[in-house]
């Protein structure tokens, strides 16, 4: 059973947010043709998966499976940092990604603030639960035809993650709520851009 909430965990991380963002967000971006797709996968995958990883386990020194305070605020200011390039560079490529990433970015500042006050938020919830809210923005904004049913699968995917923190005892139920929170309050965002 370990493994399989391991494995959970790994496979719902919030570094493959920009993946799984295409739950929400591809009736949006689907009239881009394959090789921009493509090119802008390789690109997140280069940006946002391995050169982060690289920095903060040889740079920063970070220890994933057990990230202290100081752990913590070095990889939520590198993603901050990274959200800040993504929305320079999605103002050109992908224009509809710019509020998913100001969004991101805003997510990342307020929970490198939480940790500057000594209060654990989970990544994991915050990370799926703006999903989930900006899932529902988006479908109040835009009303586009079978988006309420991605946005009901993150929010499966949401209460698994919820679940799995739990019970790999990861988080209490106070720090998942508080994900949860900050993940809802910074998805806000999405209305004004």
């Amino acid at each position: 059973m370990k493994k399989v909430l391991q494995g959970l965990a790994i496979a719902t991380h919030p570094v493959f947010l920009p993946i799984f963002s295409l739950l929400v967000y591809a009736p949006l971006v689907a009239y881009h043709g394959p090789s921009i797709k493509i090119l802008a996968a390789i690109w997140v995958a280069f940006v946002y998966l391995i050169l982060p990883l690289i920095f903060l386990k040889v740079v920063r020194k970070v220890d994933f499976n057990t990230p202290g305070l100081e752990g913590r605020k070095s990889i939520y200011k590198t993603y901050t940092l990274i959200n800040a390039g993504f929305i320079a560079v999605n103002i050109f490529v992908f224009s509809e990604y710019v509020s998913f990433f100001i969004g991101f970015f805003f997510l990342h500042l307020l929970l490198w603030f939480l940790i500057f006050i000594e209060l654990k938020a989970s990544w994991h919830t915050a990370a799926w639960s703006f999903l989930v809210f900006a899932g529902l923005l988006i479908l109040y904004r835009y009303q586009l035809v079978g988006l309420d049913m991605r946005v009901f699968a993150a929010f499966v995917i949401l209460l698994v993650v919820c679940a799995t923190r739990y019970f790999q005892k990861a988080h209490s139920l106070f720090e998942l709520g508080m994900g949860v929170a900050v993940g809802a309050i910074t998805s806000i965002i999405i209305l004004f851009f």
